[in-house]
């Protein structure tokens, strides 16, 4: 069995989330001009301190860019591949709101 057949199953520690994002769409707009740009994924694995927080799993949630450097610990998060998608791993407050639906 190679590598690439593997499906995993990943439970987060403490504080730590799992998040899919969820595709950018492509505009005119010059993001490079932009200080900050947010984006939004669904939550697909939350450790036990970020659901005692209220983020729980399925939830679509809004974030900010990745850190370019990290002496500020203003909403930072690694990207993973995981079962050949992208995901990203974030603290839960790195979370600047939870979507709901009206």
């Amino acid at each position: 069995m190679c590598s690439s057949d593997l499906r995993m199953n990943i439970k987060p520690l403490r504080d730590k989330l799992i998040v899919k994002p969820e595709p950018r769409l492509k505009s005119n707009i010059d993001l490079s001009q932009m200080e900050e740009t947010d984006s939004i994924g669904t939550v697909v694995a939350a450790g036990d301190e970020a659901i005692n927080q209220g983020v729980n799993i399925g939830d679509r949630v809004l974030f900010g860019h990745l850190a370019r450097e990290y002496k500020d610990e203003y909403l930072k998060f690694e990207e993973l591949n995981l079962d050949g998608e992208r995901h990203l791993k974030m603290s839960w407050q790195d979370i600047a709101a939870i979507l709901e639906e009206v």
